[in-house]
């Protein structure tokens, strides 16, 4: 197996940024009445053919009627692209415990293009308080080859930022307005109205026969919109080491 590094290991062991060096980027977007969002971006080095960047977000739902409006949310999110399946347990010690994969079946699995143990994913790390985005590369590049390089990546940002990682930001979110604690499981398993391990629906929310619907349309939409636009030039330039017909975005 290739020579790995924990993402816990990476940050217990890092002194400081080097601005200097372009490891640490700042980004910042805000559309009055419909969020605000901060975040910086610094480089890790967990091995070789594993791609990744650590994330620091601060985001806020401005927008009026939102199930979530007024709650700040700060947390870290780790993207990563690596070589196969077994790039995705150099992120943390826990990633077995919360994906119900195994490092072992990853290094026994006999990947091609076409066929992986695990394409994508988006949970959570750390004890329940980070997240990750991570993508298989080499079935990336598999998929441009059935679509297109720009359709595969569209398709995969789409699937994991705008759908897996925007329901768990809402989640926390609303964990965070019903005062649960976010930085270990607690918000995982906790019941939000349909015993746990049931997490809030999106949907038309306010109808009491339906009580886990409690994220309206609206804000997962936006919310989805943010974090694909957050992870977006990172993702490209990740995805640039598969796809190299792949358009630079700066």
């Amino acid at each position: 197996m290739k020579h790995i590094k924990l993402f816990e290991q990476f940050t217990n062991e890092a002194e400081s940024i080097n601005e200097a060096a372009g490891s640490y980027k700042p980004g910042d977007i805000s559309i009055p009445g419909t969020y605000d969002l901060k975040w910086t971006i610094t480089d890790l080095e967990l091995g070789e053919g594993i791609f990744a960047k650590k994330y620091d977000f601060e985001f806020e739902m401005t927008m009026e009627d939102s199930a979530v409006i007024g709650e700040k949310l700060k947390k870290t999110v780790v993207l990563s692209i690596s070589d196969d399946s077994t790039g995705v347990f150099a992120l943390g010690d826990d990633i077995e415990k919360f994906s119900g994969l195994t490092l072992k079946d990853a290094e026994e699995y006999n990947e091609t293009p076409d066929d992986a143990l695990v394409y994508g994913l988006c949970n959570i790390m750390n004890g329940g308080e980070d997240l990750y985005f991570w993508t298989n590369g080499t079935r990336l590049k598999g998929q441009a080859g059935n679509v297109s390089s720009m359709s595969a990546v569209i398709e995969q940002i789409a699937h994991e930022a705008g759908t897996h990682l925007t329901r768990k930001v809402l989640t926390l979110l609303l964990a965070q307005k019903l005062n649960v604690d976010t930085t270990n499981e607690d918000w995982v398993k906790h019941d939000y109205g349909s015993g746990e391990y049931m997490w809030p629906a999106v949907g038309d929310t306010g109808d009491d026969k339906n009580p886990i619907v409690m994220i309206d349309e609206e804000t997962f939409a936006t919310t989805g919109s943010a974090m694909i636009s957050m992870l977006t030039d990172g993702f490209f330039e990740m995805a640039l080491n598969y796809l190299p017909d792949l358009p630079k975005l700066k």
